[in-house]
């Protein structure tokens, strides 16, 4: 729970991009499949298209998604003051003052974080190391970026594209981790070599060393914050709990049943997972079978 018109830092505005990144790839995707594709593939399948072509498509596919991606900027910005990113992360962009950012001030603000850009992201950090939260292009458009309640979502039923934002930016989370101990796991096959060979064995064992640690980090993770908070960091992010149906925490065990649940929703097709999207009360495999709910709490 946050309160309304509190200044939105750094991590709060990488979720609300994170989230704008898949609406903008559920967009181009018909887009790639329908034209940029088959145009590649215009001189057959098992023939290599001709690099022209490629250099073209690509350069074309390029103008066009940047275009794309500034208006839908631009647009949302000027006319609410949230990408869909923003809404689902609730903050939203204002003046100093407070003011709708219009238009106008929308485009400059876009033009203004092409400067946060060229310094390295040094501009962006600035949201956060600032006390009042304001990103390098936020001071030079004369705009900061609040956090908002969504009063309309308390206490609903959280659906399947929700969900899945969620775990995306779980995904985001995880990758640090993962790739330090992949780097280390790289640099450690060299010195297992004999003879300058890795033996099959002690690849496989770096391999199978992987595996587990992966597995073992994701689902200590779930369970830990889920029996916590309730809540994956993505979840913070989006303003989402887990909780028992009655509205009690979930606690420790509930969060590991829950997960082991979660993996009935995968090796069914993925169709316990679709079942957030189809039900009434948004409610997955896992959920009905762990006896929860996942709901918005802001």
């Amino acid at each position: 729970m946050w309160p309304e018109g509190s200044p939105a830092g750094f991590w709060i505005r990488a979720a609300a991009l994170v989230v704008d990144g898949l609406v903008l790839q559920a967009a181009f995707l018909p887009f790639q499949l329908l034209i940029v594709y088959p145009t590649l593939l215009a001189g057959g399948i098992l023939q290599p298209p001709d690099p022209a072509r490629v250099i073209a498509v690509n350069a074309g596919y390029s103008v066009v998604a940047f275009l794309v991606y500034v208006g839908y900027v631009v647009w949302m910005h000027g006319k609410w003051g949230q990408t869909l990113g923003k809404v689902a992360t609730g903050v939203k962009v204002v003046k100093a003052s407070g003011a709708p950012v219009g238009y106008g001030r929308s485009f400059g603000r876009w033009l203004a974080t092409l400067l946060s850009v060229v310094t390295l992201g040094i501009g962006f950090l600035m949201a956060g190391l600032r006390s009042d939260k304001r990103a390098l292009h936020d001071l030079v458009a004369g705009t900061r970026v609040m956090k908002v309640r969504r009063s309309w979502l308390d206490g609903r039923p959280s659906g399947f594209w929700m969900r899945y934002a969620a775990l995306s930016l779980d995904m985001y989370v995880l990758a640090l981790p993962v790739a330090l101990f992949g780097i280390l796991a790289a640099v450690a096959m060299p010195l297992m070599a004999v003879g300058g060979k890795l033996p099959p064995s002690a690849a496989a064992a770096v391999g199978l060393t992987v595996a587990l640690f992966l597995v073992a980090f994701m689902v200590a993770y779930s369970v830990w914050m889920h029996g916590k908070w309730g809540q994956t960091l993505g979840k913070m992010a989006l303003g989402m709990k887990v909780i028992r149906m009655d509205g009690s925490p979930l606690g420790y065990g509930g969060a590991f049943i829950r997960w082991m649940a979660s993996v009935l929703s995968v090796v069914v097709l993925m169709i316990g997972y679709i079942m957030a999207g189809l039900r009434s009360d948004k409610r997955a495999l896992h959920d009905l079978l762990a006896g929860t709910r996942v709901t918005y709490i802001r």
